[in-house]
């Protein structure tokens, strides 16, 4: 018996997740990155063909060969007819010639090629983001549009000059050698780092994460890790973050949507298995070079990994990565969690006292962060009409609905006798 279309469907969103990102790569490196969206036309066209043809003729054995086959016929298609018109130009000739050889096996150099051409560092930050999750992790222009809450016509002109931009530069589809792939990797890192983030905290909507996204940008690090051309320190650094964070990622929101702070979080429902991945990739991450800001970031989420409640937290350890992590890469998120850990290494006193320098810049006027840690250690020292203060002013700025409510939340327990 086949699978019923709901199934089905299931299956076929699932396989494109999962292998956008291969099948994309494996044409590209045929067709050169100057026909990135031939390619991505064609892996399209190929989902689209096994939604109608596996419903009569069943699911295949190998579903990812299927796949790969249809869109490189696809593009066979494409190319003979669009030759016709050009008069077999030698491009068009060339292109043909490569598709109709056998596709190879084991693709995940073509994906690893994939993700460094769409973050190069010639490109925008925002434009990294978008081409790698349309050309790598197979979302479409209105799924990118919902993740970085913007129009899909915003993210459709951004891919169409991302990709125009790409072909300036007339980028070789491949994994760079030596220096040139070191040179790029740090721009990749940065994007998938950027993305997880983006799905780890929405920052306005209603939800507060987005799975989708969270997922990808894990596979995508743990991708890079393992690849034995990639695979760097950093690269294992970033995995293990990642790692921890998503490890959580059950125990964060409650039914109706509303954020549960690391406190009260019920630490059963953390991932164990991931929480293990991420210590095996924080050991390969060790070296004798310095640390970067990711391996410290990765070391802060691996106290919290390891503690088995809030309170047995090594909250010392803590203080010392955040102290490291203010030399490496000061922020005013590295200086409010410094404060909130020594708030709980020695008191909420000490904890406010390090918050104090950053009353001076403006920017904490509209800082949800700053506010929230302010309430939270005047209520923790017993100082509730100052927490009230905090709650209430953090209520008028810029915040997810999920936000909202434990902001909400926050300020009903402040006004409790």
């Amino acid at each position: 018996m086949g699978a019923s279309a709901s199934e089905l469907k299931l299956l076929i969103d699932r396989l494109s997740r999962r292998e956008s990102g291969r099948l994309t790569g494996a044409l590209t490196r045929a067709l050169g990155a100057s026909a990135l969206s031939l390619a991505e036309d064609c892996v399209q066209d190929a989902f689209v063909a096994a939604l109608n043809t596996w419903s009569e003729r069943g699911v295949p054995d190998n579903p990812f060969a299927w796949l790969l086959t249809t869109a490189r016929n696809r593009a066979l298609d494409r190319l003979r007819r669009h030759a016709m018109m050009s008069a077999l130009e030698p491009k068009l000739t060339e292109w043909i010639v490569h598709l109709q050889a056998p596709p190879k096996d084991g693709l995940g150099d073509e994906e690893l090629s994939l993700i460094v051409l769409c973050c190069d560092p010639a490109l925008e930050q925002e434009a990294r983001l978008a081409l790698t999750l349309k050309s790598v992790c197979g979302f479409s222009v209105e799924e990118i549009a919902r993740a970085f809450l913007a129009t899909g016509e915003a993210i459709a002109q951004r891919l169409v000059r991302a990709k125009a931009r790409l072909r300036e530069l007339d980028v070789e589809f491949a994994i760079p050698a030596g220096a040139k792939l070191a040179e790029r990797m740090p721009s990749v890192l940065r994007t998938i780092y950027l993305l997880f983030n983006e799905g780890y905290s929405a920052s306005e909507g209603d939800r507060l994460i987005r799975q989708d996204v969270c997922e990808e940008a894990l596979r995508l690090a743990e991708l890079v890790a393992w690849h034995p051309v990639a695979s760097s320190p950093e690269a294992h650094a970033l995995a293990a973050l990642i790692l921890f964070q998503h490890a959580r990622h059950r125990a964060r929101v409650a039914p109706d949507g509303t954020p549960i702070v690391l406190e009260e979080q019920d630490r059963r429902l953390w991932d164990h298995a991931m929480i293990a991945r991420g210590f095996q990739h924080l050991g390969a991450s060790r070296n004798d070079e310095a640390l970067t800001a990711l391996h410290l970031e990765a070391g802060v989420a691996s106290v919290h990994a390891a503690a088995s409640s809030w309170e047995r937290t090594d909250w010392r350890a803590l203080v010392s990565y955040y102290d490291a992590l203010s030399e490496v890469q000061p922020s005013p998120v590295v200086a409010i969690n410094r404060a909130i850990a020594l708030a709980m290494a020695q008191s909420a006193e000490a904890g406010l006292e390090a918050l104090k320098p950053l009353a001076a810049e403006k920017t904490m006027k509209r800082y949800l962060p700053y506010h929230m840690a302010i309430g939270d250690l005047e209520l923790r020292r017993g100082a509730r009409a100052a927490a009230r203060a905090a709650f209430a002013h953090a209520l008028t700025l810029p915040m997810s609905a999920p936000e909202r409510r434990l902001v909400e939340t926050k300020l009903t327990r402040a006004g409790d006798a």
